[in-house]
């Protein structure tokens, strides 16, 4: 077996000259600020991959797949919504009772609960990728544009929660529909105040009702353009999982519809305040929040959340100049395979047109819009005429091959172990004295990613007399580099180019293992085994029930951490005493200007048409409200609304009571001055706590007491 150069391709390269940038430059400044912090929580969530994936194969582990679960469990949502449809009736009068008359466990309340469980699956499963995503530092340099994307995604999947609970119309929906007019109030979008028309069931506006039932319909559409762009700079996106996962998710959404299936709340009345229910935690939680909170307050707490998860590539991620951590190309040595464009996972490579003049169609071209150093490229190049500048594979040949040509030599041929930096949460944490224990006897060097390593290199080192080299993959299943593991073992078993040839050396001295932390020792006996150049132990008959019997437990766990978020107790934080609201429209007195001037006939240059007096300007008094409860009053002005000041006054009063009898009299003035005329109103109420006593005004009407 011979383990020299292949001389067609690696001895022509050699005559081209080494990399344009001088080899050996130190590693690029951490990516992100935390790192060890942020290195120890993904730590976590690979020991959760490793434990589950005892029993589960990664196909069906969850937490690998977090991103194309949500996909499919929002399909799920939005075929159980389309089919919702047949029983729903969109109207403000007729919502709570055409979900109410549903059976819990017919067709209809199946199909009602079914949409719930899955859009409550939807977000669990998009805030574990969140985290995940956050945790393993994939939010930096090229990466920005997927997470401010998955940040927005978020926040249109929480906003089609929010406005779906919306048409319930339940109380859980008028807390919502409250705080919602409440901020809305605060910007310019509607003429006149929008809250005072939410203060009882007969002004609640039918219209607005109908567009937030438009609304939840149609934003989903947007999530197909925003995943578009979420997905935009990876090369081979995964939009839905294995199908057996896909499955198994449906089957626990529709046990959960058949074991605790999804009900209204008690009807909404304006003139009632909810005290205590149960809500859905996973989309409802803002109301914990927003009713301690003014219109105003909600705005800036929102603008504030929503700006500091959007600028966590800026604050948390450092700044680094691209060139000393992305890759670069040689071109003198670039000879057109197109591996490293394949390999690429984040298509930052493309090839164009050649420009030296050599007798081959094409040459490679890093985007640095989308390369993070991951290194891929340097294991997919035969000639290493791509790779990464601080770590540059012909200096790290070079380096090695003395080395064990060195130890060789001496008559101790060395073992060799390449371990991926990222299994210690990156290049500046990586612990070679730790490593050196769980390694005992070989010679630990880390690299980038597992898929740096590129076959001939392995080649190499065997020919120069290496006694083994074992090659250690990140476990998690959010690996910072992505397909690294994927490609190298592709190439070592010859499925991929560029492949090991067992024909150039030995495949018994080379192997590679993906780190189990939770079974550090596994790693330890296989690095031993491959020394020894063993065989590995037979593998224990399989125990046909152990993956059912996992999929159960993680079922019941996924289960009941949805459930126990989707139906928890709540208390409106909102005092819960009587109220006295009056709310009103009326118009005040036009008080007219003077015409303008004219001037001079004789000397007026205007043209004949515009010769005319210019109407006076008109505008309105503001209007007076005093609400007078017992004997003590109380007063205010309300301007008209317009730019001009000639619309109606519109506005409301609020009087807290004690529970019992109140004599209550209430004047609408239309001027300020005494003795102006008013529109008055006097009776005897009484009040219940927690309940409104609504008065109502409006233009051209009488005063109007709501039941």
């Amino acid at each position: 077996m011979s383990a020299h150069p292949d001389p067609d391709c690696e001895a022509l390269a050699e005559t081209l000259g080494p990399s344009p940038v001088a080899p050996g430059s130190l590693p690029p400044p951490p990516p992100v600020r935390a790192a060890r912090l942020l290195a120890a929580l993904d730590g976590a969530g690979t020991r959760l991959d490793a434990l589950l994936e005892r029993w589960l194969p990664r196909e069906l582990n969850p937490l690998a797949q977090l991103g194309p679960a949500a996909n499919a469990m929002l399909a799920l949502a939005t075929l159980s919504g389309v089919l919702l449809l047949i029983w729903y009736s969109a109207s403000v009068q007729l919502a709570w009772r055409s979900l109410a008359d549903l059976g819990p466990r017919s067709l209809g309340g199946l199909v009602r609960s079914v949409h719930r469980y899955s859009s409550d699956l939807v977000m669990l499963l998009v805030l574990a990728h969140a985290g995940r995503t956050f945790f393993a530092r994939k939010f930096a340099d090229a990466r920005w544009l997927a997470w401010v994307s998955g940040i927005a995604l978020l926040g249109l999947v929480w906003f089609i929660g929010w406005s779906g609970y919306w048409l319930v119309w339940d109380q859980r929906a008028q807390l919502l529909a409250l705080d919602s007019i409440r901020a809305l109030d605060v910007l310019p979008v509607f003429g006149e105040p929008m809250l005072r028309l939410f203060t009882s069931d007969r002004t609640v506006p039918s219209l607005l009702f109908f567009v937030v039932f438009f609304l939840h319909l149609a934003l989903p559409l947007g999530i197909a353009g925003g995943l578009a762009l979420h997905l935009a700079r990876l090369s081979r996106s995964q939009l839905l999982p294995d199908w057996r996962l896909s499955a198994w998710l449906t089957g626990a959404v529709l046990a959960a519809a058949l074991a605790y299936p999804a009900t209204n709340a008690a009807v909404a009345h304006m003139a009632v305040k909810p005290v205590r229910f149960t809500m859905d935690w996973w989309y409802l939680w803002p109301l914990a929040i927003t009713a301690r909170l003014s219109g105003g307050g909600i705005w800036l707490a929102a603008l504030l959340t929503t700006a500091g998860l959007v600028t966590v590539p800026w604050w948390l991620a450092r700044r680094r100049p691209r060139p000393v951590f992305q890759a670069t190309v040689n071109i003198a040595r670039c000879f057109s395979c197109t591996l490293c464009s394949h390999d690429c996972p984040f298509g930052a490579i493309t090839m164009v047109p050649r420009t030296d003049g050599k007798p081959f169609p094409s040459q490679a071209q890093i985007d640095p819009a989308r390369c993070i150093g991951c290194g891929v490229c340097a294991g997919a190049c035969d000639t290493q005429g791509i790779g990464l500048a601080w770590f540059d594979a012909q200096q790290v040949t070079r380096e090695l091959e003395a080395f064990v040509a060195a130890e060789a030599a001496r008559g101790a041929p060395p073992a060799l172990a390449f371990v991926c930096a990222q299994s210690d949460g990156g290049w500046e944490l990586f612990d070679r004295v730790a490593w050196a224990r769980r390694l005992p006897g070989y010679a630990v060097r880390p690299i980038p990613c597992a898929g740096w390593i590129e076959p001939k290199l392995v080649e190499r080192l065997i020919g120069k007399g290496v006694a083994a080299v074992l090659i250690v993959g990140c476990g998690s299943s959010e690996a910072f580099c992505k397909e690294g593991n994927t490609w190298l073992p592709a190439r070592l078993g010859g499925t991929r180019e560029p492949a090991f040839r067992p024909t150039r050396a030995d495949p018994r001295k080379v192997a590679h293992v993906n780190y189990d932390p939770l079974r550090p020792h596994l790693l330890t006996e296989a690095a031993a085994r491959l020394r020894a150049q063993a065989p590995a132990p037979a593998r224990p008959a399989g125990r046909p029930l152990a993956p059912w019997a996992a999929g159960l437990v993680v079922t019941v766990v996924l289960l009941a951490a949805l459930l126990a978020a989707s139906d928890a107790p709540f208390r409106n934080p909102a005092p819960a005493e009587a109220e006295f609201v009056f709310t009103f429209r009326a118009y005040g007195e036009w008080i007219s200007g003077a015409a303008a001037a004219l001037p001079d006939p004789a000397h007026d240059t205007r043209p004949v048409h515009m010769r005319t007096a210019q109407p006076a300007r008109r505008n309105r008094t503001p209007v007076v409200v005093r609400i007078e409860v017992d004997g003590r009053a109380e007063e205010r002005v309300f301007q008209p609304k317009g730019f001009k000041s000639d619309g109606a006054s519109v506005g409301e009063m609020r009087v807290p009571l004690t529970p019992g009898a109140h004599q209550v009299s209430v004047s609408v003035a239309t001027r300020r001055e005494a003795g102006a005329p008013a529109r008055t109103w006097s009776a005897e109420v009484r009040a219940l706590p927690g309940r409104l006593t609504v008065l109502t005004l409006e233009a051209g009407g009488g005063f109007q007491l709501e039941p």
